[in-house]
Parts: C-alpha cells; structure tokens; sequence
C-alpha cells in the first residue's frame, strides 16, 4: 500500500507521522512534567499557609510564653496530685501521708506495700496496700481525713478485723469494748500523679 503511493502522499505521511511522533515525545515529557509542577505548586501553597500561621504565632510568642509561664506556675500550685516527679516520690509521699494521718489519730500502721501503678486517661494512679490497727472512731477519722484533704487520695478495698479476745474473766460488755478498741484494717490508699511533666 505504501509503495503505491505517489511521492506527495508518502510526504504528507511521513509529516504526519513525524508529527505523531513529536506529539508523543511532548506528551512523555510534558504530560509528567505538568503534573509534577501542579504537585510542588500544591505543596508550596501548604507551606505558604504554615509559614503564615508561623508569622502570626511569632508575632504573639512573648504573649503565649508568658501564658505558658503561668500555667505551668499553675499546675505546680495545684495541691489536688501527688506532687511527687516519679512513681517512687509519691509512693513515699502517699505512705508518709498515712503515717502522719494515723499517728494523729492513734492509729498505728503496721506495713504499707507498693501495688503496681496504672495510667489512667493521662494521669498515673499510684497506690499502696496498708494494715493498721486503730480503733473504729479513730479509723473513721482517719479515713475521711484521707479523702477529705489534698492531695485527691482515694481509699478503697477496705477490711476490718476484730482481734481475736479471750473470753475466759471478761464480761460481754468488756469483750465487745475490748474487741472494738483495737481492729485490724486493711486497705488501698490511691492518688494521683500528673502525666508527662514538659
């Protein structure tokens, strides 16, 4: 067929696939190169729109260090946690706390242990299991002094035992006031620590 061609025809053949041929070596080329273009002028716009938020926020840095500042002040004066930095700091400071609760109150904590601290929607609970004999109105006062006063603590898992007493001279009346004068109380004694101190 092409040999049947006569010389105007397989020029304007080979014109048309010469252009042909160009039209695709500009669409390779130019096709990827727009896209690219389209991509880095995307992206620069997005730059363009950060650095702009970082202008404003540079403009107001002295304001929002000061507002920093005052909140971290804040949050130092705020009594409501543990205000122990590790998990071992404000064991001692919840075990310390006990002691000097239930010292005055003629209590008398025989152990604490340490039980396994948990994370809690950003805060660290941390928590001590205690024994302690007291006598029931002085364990009542101990624990709403406890719960009542800062830091937040939180007393829960609580057991009372009556110690055991010989029945052989003693009146009802006198095993019962006796019984009663001294138990033996178990319980957790839980609060709080900040998460992550920045």
């Amino acid at each position: 067929m092409i040999s049947g061609m006569n010389r105007r025809q397989s020029r304007l053949l080979a014109a048309l696939l010469l252009l042909l041929l160009v039209a695709l070596v500009i669409g390779g080329i130019a096709i990827p190169a727009w896209s690219m273009n389209r991509h880095y002028d995307e992206l620069i716009a997005g730059m363009s729109d950060q650095l702009e938020i970082y202008k404003r926020v540079a403009t107001h840095s002295d304001e929002y260090q000061a507002e920093y500042q005052s909140l971290v002040r804040l949050q130092q004066q705020d009594k409501r946690y543990l205000q122990g930095a590790t998990e071992s700091l404000a064991t001692a400071e919840l075990q310390r706390t006990v002691k000097q609760v239930a010292g005055g109150r003629n209590g008398d904590v025989i152990s604490t242990q340490v039980v396994q601290t948990a994370e809690e929607e950003g805060f660290t609970k941390v928590a001590i299991r205690i024994r302690m004999k007291s006598s029931l109105e002085d364990m009542v006062a101990i624990f709403h002094t406890l719960e009542s006063g800062k830091p937040y603590l939180f007393v829960d898992d609580v057991t009372i035992r009556s110690r055991p007493v010989a029945r052989r001279r003693l009146s009802a009346f006198k095993e019962l006031n006796q019984a009663l004068s001294m138990l033996d109380i178990d319980f957790r004694l839980s609060g709080y620590m900040r998460g992550e101190r920045k």
